[in-house]
C-alpha cells in the first residue's frame, strides 16, 4: 500500500522522494491527491462565526495593543478579528491601541466617524 506524506512516498516499508503525491493513487479520497484545501480563519471572538479580517497582538508589560491586517498564518499568541470586531475594539484605560492598517481598510470601515 501507498501513502504520501509530504514529499515522502512511503511503499510497504520502505521510503522514497518524491517531487508530489500526484503519483501515489487514494482510494479514499480521490479528490485530495495533490490538492491542499484551505479553510478561512475565523473570528477569535466566542459566538463569532465570521472570517477572520484583522490579527490583534498586544505586549502586556507596555501596556500597548496592535491591530495589524490578517497575519499570513495563525500565531497561538495573536488573535484573528472580524471586521466587526476589529472596529468596535476597545482597549482597557491607559493602555493604546495602535491600528497599523492600511488607510484603505480604515476609510471604508469607519469613514463616518471621521467625519466628525
Amino acid at each position: 500500500m501507498d501513502a504520501c506524506y509530504g514529499h515522502l512516498r512511503v511503499t510497504e516499508g520502505s521510503a522514497q522522494a518524491s517531487t508530489t503525491c500526484a503519483d501515489v493513487a487514494s482510494t479514499t479520497h480521490p479528490r485530495r491527491v495533490g490538492t491542499v484545501t484551505t479553510m478561512p480563519r475565523q473570528c477569535s471572538r466566542t459566538g463569532c462565526a465570521a472570517p477572520a479580517d484583522a490579527t490583534l497582538t498586544y505586549q502586556y508589560g507596555r501596556s500597548l495593543v496592535w491591530l495589524d491586517e490578517l497575519a499570513p498564518e495563525r500565531d497561538p499568541h495573536s488573535y484573528d478579528l472580524c471586521e466587526r470586531h476589529a472596529g468596535r475594539l476597545s482597549v482597557p484605560q491607559g493602555w493604546i491601541l495602535e491600528d497599523r492598517r492600511s488607510v484603505g481598510h480604515l476609510v471604508g470601515v469607519g469613514a463616518h466617524r471621521l467625519a466628525g
